[in-house]
């Protein structure tokens, strides 16, 4: 999640790109372009080329908080896009794999906070948790001390190539074997560590980054309109399908809690309590 862009930081980066201009002649390259060739492995994962970046590790970040590998990517370009439903611009949507649940009783999935957060993240992670366990699930989340099927880290994550603060970063999505994602990070940035200074602002982003972990995709995926822009992230190997009994006409001031880019609340609408309880 999310990036959260701001006027004042995009101006100044504006600023900075005509000061380097008169400086230079030429300018380098920018370490986290795509080559062609990796803009065609994305595109042909189904994820918008122009909407991915590679990091220094090596692998890409896609739709500005999802990280995946190169073998994620090549997995999910020989999947077929014929199971997708994508029905209007702006709904809530899922992916093809979701958390698998008994037929009877609930499946619980542990979750572990790492060591360095400040307290009040703890404070964060148990009122995203209760929310989740508030609406009777099939899936019950569960704070663990150690193990855990999700774990949130912590590391300096940076900004996009775009100029926007990463607040978090997911790890993929669920697997076919009907695993949740096994984590997620939460950004140590000075950027990031600027918005994330109360539990409900930990409480917002833990709560979106643990939506990718158990299969949803940013609402206003067709163009994150809440980032106030017009980029369709693609629906991707991994699914977009809509789900029944969601608004289809939103705008990007929507509340949802997988809306791309934060309105700064950690509450979840009556569309997202719809969400999750037909998916779960």
């Amino acid at each position: 999640m999310k990036a959260l862009f701001s006027k004042v930081s995009m101006a100044l980066l504006v600023t900075g790109a005509f000061a380097s201009c008169t400086k230079s002649v030429s300018t380098p390259a920018d370490p986290r372009a795509l080559s062609q060739e990796e803009k065609n492995l994305v595109v042909s994962a189904g994820f918008n080329g122009n909407w991915a970046e590679k990091t220094t590790d090596g692998n890409y970040l896609i739709e500005g908080d999802i990280l995946l590998t190169p073998d994620q990517l090549r997995e999910m370009t020989g999947t077929s896009p014929a199971h997708e439903m994508i029905v209007a611009n702006e709904e809530h949507y899922r992916t093809t794999n979701v958390v698998s649940t008994p037929a009877t009783g609930v499946r619980v999935i542990t979750v572990r906070l790492g060591s360095g957060f400040p307290a009040y993240y703890s404070t964060g992670l148990d009122q995203a948790l209760a929310r989740y366990n508030s609406y009777g699930l099939k899936i019950q989340f569960q704070r663990v001390t150690s193990g855990g099927n999700i774990v949130i880290t912590g590391a300096n994550l940076g900004t996009t190539s775009t100029g926007g603060c990463i607040l978090g970063q997911a790890a993929g999505f669920p697997s076919a074997s009907g695993n949740p994602s096994p984590g997620f990070t939460l950004s140590t940035s000075s950027c990031a560590t600027s918005y994330l200074n109360t539990a409900n602002k930990a409480d917002e982003v833990i709560a979106h980054e643990l939506g990718h972990c158990i299969g949803f995709r940013h609402t206003d995926y067709m163009n994150r309109s809440s980032c106030g822009q017009n980029a369709n992230e693609g629906s991707a190997g991994v699914g977009a399908i809509w789900i029944p009994g969601t608004p289809t006409t939103v705008t990007g001031t929507y509340n949802s809690w997988m809306m791309a880019c934060t309105n700064g609340s950690p509450a979840f609408s009556s569309a997202d309590g719809v969400a999750l309880q037909y998916v779960y």
